[in-house]
């Protein structure tokens, strides 16, 4: 589960970069993905994916990544269930 949303996350600021956007802000209900990221390790998740992720955050000018749980995160529900 966790290594899926680290792909949506992956998939979604890859998009960003396309539409050249400079900041991005992240919000994700799931507790692990919020603490790789923020961490910077992989522990035991794909090192590679992580990898990548670091560095397509790198590209932006500012980001930050917020744990929202998911009953306080409408907006990716909604998203979902699209």
């Amino acid at each position: 589960m966790t290594e899926a949303k680290l792909w949506e996350i992956l998939d979604g600021l890859n998009l960003l970069l396309k539409r050249r956007l400079d900041r991005v802000s992240i919000q994700t209900d799931s507790i692990d993905a919020f603490n790789i990221i923020q961490d910077g390790s992989s522990g035991s998740f794909n090192f590679i994916l992580i990898k990548r992720i670091l560095q397509v955050l790198n590209m932006f000018k500012q980001w930050k990544i917020q744990h929202l749980p998911r009953e306080e995160n409408s907006i990716a529900d909604s998203l979902a269930n699209v």
